[in-house]
């Protein structure tokens, strides 16, 4: 019955069952059958539990008063059923060994009843009145952040169930909008934004919840429009004057830029913390002058990978390029290395950008050293050695090879600021999830590779070098090597996808010289033997080659292209949100950067400084400020310690889920 009253709305009901229940039966025995639960006694923490092991005709067995309000969203039950003491335990997730509840359940083999009382269990305490009325609703974003994620890791290792885990998920996202959303203005944003319980960051930065979210991959609660207009405003700060400009009036506020850089970091150096440097402080102005920078910087390795081989010495290169290029690639490893310890290596390698930075400086280190060494080596090599007698792994061959590699992947770097184009903004998103698609795709190009290539790896090296020659008009015909080895097979195989091997491959040639292996006198053939040709292997070739390049350029490119257009078309659909989200990423990365760009940030109280105090310190994993610590200098006054204990949170969390709920009362009403 208390649960049919509830199902019907009815409190007065509920109240009244509750109370008789109390009164008749101390014990806690409320009946049977009917699929309530006792509430312990205060010392027993009050927490619901089964009374027996029956079902009742409506309800399971694990069904409790408050596990059902909360599924149904009734605030007023709700609350009334917590005020009472009821609680609800969250339920472990899926992958959860622990002694005292999930080891007992799985040596019961009721994997039915576990996974649906887990259902259940996550349903209730996702639903936003649980989340707004239990002790978690000091910080409910928070917890929409964490039960977003733990939801999807409970859907991928519970497959069968990862539809439904996935709605819940997208429940919980969107109730999360919701807490933004019923923000009215930019001060109840910034209040919001401000909480930095959850943020993994260690730096200063005025917004830190922005940074959980973005953690979270909250794309939705990013892009909305409320925090978009909080985070342009500290993006742009009082110069609202960059929106009106033309697309060739920002060009050349561009070249203005390159040609005010001497002056911006003599004043940034001089008088940092001036107002004629308050500008420059701008994010949206830090941008232009790392731009700018970094296009010297392209500059200095076009020339440099583009100079005349046949006027290169052997040994280490002029330092006409490779001092300042080396410069460069110091100051960049040390604002790398500031945002390391700013956000922690699992923070930091877990955006990809990072790790695609880290590589290439990585490869400019080693590139260096190697010429360091080819420049040692010439004490006991001939420096006049023309470099076709060089050997392959000569220190200046590989210190030219790895240059290369590093001079593409910084080109490739313009790439991380097309995101804030927002016509070329969701390609560029595009072409990093697509990537992803050939990531899996990569599996499946893996296995057939490698099953082709272990069967026709030496399949034709008996016919090597092997010739025929035609003796009536004398025309030569030669063995391909394409089946002969493991590499060749290999390669063979690996162009054929984009074919671009050629259709004699599979060919088998027997050659008809005077002596082949084994044919003189060794126990073979006589020398006078007719040659045979051997139609049965060269069938078994061409029909594994043919089944390769039907599997692989029919089947599989097809599957490949299908996927990737799926992709496109899936961001496509969302490119409102998509666009914004990759935008904020490059708002927020150069609101963490210096006010001086590499490879200035090498001067004095800029980078350099801060990594020595940095390292130096012993506190540095708390929030002590340090120079290049105060995020993107807006909104010094805030404090970016915020809680969710700080009264001005608390208050605007009050107001804002009576926001809510009376939002949506006719709804939950009806």
């Amino acid at each position: 019955m208390i649960l049919l009253a509830i199902t019907y709305d009815n409190l007065k009901m509920l109240d009244r069952l509750l109370e008789f229940d109390e009164t008749n039966n101390r014990s806690g025995n409320r009946g049977k059958g009917c699929g309530w639960n006792r509430v312990r006694s205060d010392d027993d923490a009050n927490v619901d539990e089964p009374e027996d092991d029956a079902d009742s005709e409506e309800f399971p067995r694990f069904m409790t008063p408050l596990m059902l309000a909360t599924q149904c969203g009734l605030y007023e039950t709700v609350e009334y059923l917590v005020n009472r003491g009821h609680t609800l335990d969250r339920p472990h997730p899926p992958r959860c060994t622990c002694s005292e509840r999930c080891m007992v359940s799985a040596s019961s083999a009721d994997a039915v009843s576990d996974s649906c009382k887990r259902l259940n269990g996550y349903w209730a305490i996702s639903n936003p009145t649980f989340i707004c009325t239990t002790s978690s609703s000091s910080d409910p974003v928070l917890e929409c952040f964490q039960l977003h994620e733990e939801l999807l890791l409970c859907g991928s290792a519970e497959q069968v169930h990862n539809t439904t885990y996935t709605y819940m998920a997208a429940q919980v996202r969107q109730f999360a909008v919701e807490m933004i959303v019923n923000c009215r203005t930019s001060d109840e944003v910034k209040i919001m934004l401000r909480n930095r319980d959850g943020c993994k960051f260690k730096g200063r930065f005025p917004y830190p919840r922005l940074i959980t979210a973005m953690d979270y991959k909250q794309k939705e609660f990013v892009a909305h429009t409320n925090i978009q207009q909080v985070l342009e405003t500290a993006w742009l700060g009082d110069w609202i004057e960059w929106k009106s400009y033309s697309g060739p009036q920002k060009l050349m506020y561009l070249v203005w830029r390159f040609c005010m850089l001497p002056a911006t970091v003599a004043l940034g150096v001089l008088a940092p913390n001036s107002g004629l440097n308050r500008s420059n402080r701008l994010p949206i102005n830090r941008m232009f002058n790392s731009l700018v920078t970094y296009l010297v910087f392209l500059g200095l390795l076009f020339a440099h990978s583009n100079a005349d081989k046949f006027e290169m010495r052997r040994g280490a290169p002029e330092l006409g390029t490779c001092l300042p290029i080396a410069v460069f690639v110091l100051g960049h490893a040390v604002e790398k290395t500031k945002l390391l310890l700013q956000q922690g290596r699992e923070r930091f390698f877990r955006n990809m950008w990072n790790v695609f930075d880290t590589v290439k400086l990585t490869l400019f280190v080693v590139a260096f050293l190697s010429w360091a060494l080819a420049g040692l080596q010439l004490g006991w090599v001939n420096p006049n050695l023309d470099r076709k007698f060089w050997h392959w792994d000569d220190p200046q061959l590989v210190a030219e090879g790895l240059f290369t590699v590093a001079t593409v992947m910084a080109y490739l770097r313009l790439l991380f600021l097309c995101q804030l184009n927002y016509y070329i903004g969701p390609m560029q998103v595009s072409l990093g999830k697509v990537l992803h698609d050939f990531g899996k795709f990569a599996t499946f190009l893996a296995i057939i590779m490698a099953a082709f290539t272990c069967g026709l790896g030496t399949y034709y090296s008996y016919y090597a070098g092997m010739v025929r020659k035609d003796p009536e008009t004398g025309e030569t015909v030669r063995q391909e090597d394409s089946f002969v080895s493991v590499p060749d097979t290999f390669k063979t195989l690996f162009w054929g996808i984009f074919c671009m091997t050629s259709l004699e491959a599979p060919n088998v040639v027997v050659g008809n010289a005077s002596h082949r292996p084994g044919g003189d006198g060794g126990g073979g053939e006589p020398v006078d033997a007719e040659t045979q040709s051997h139609r049965f292997t060269q069938l078994v070739g061409f029909g594994l080659f043919a089944a390769f390049e039907v599997l692989m350029v029919v089947v599989m490119m097809n599957m490949l292209i299908a996927a990737m257009s799926d992709t496109f078309q899936g961001v496509t659909e969302n490119a409102e949100y998509e666009w914004l989200f990759g935008r904020t990423k490059v708002y927020v990365s150069y609101m963490l950067q210096d006010d001086m760009p590499p490879p200035f940030n090498l001067l004095p109280t800029t980078g350099l400084l801060f990594c020595a105090k940095r390292y130096a310190s012993e506190s540095w994993r708390g929030y002590g400020r340090l120079p290049g610590d105060d995020g993107c200098g807006l909104d010094s006054d805030l404090d970016s310690r915020s809680t969710a204990d700080a009264p001005e949170f608390r208050e605007l969390m009050v107001e804002i889920v009576k926001r809510y709920f009376t939002m949506h009362r006719p709804l939950v009403e009806h």
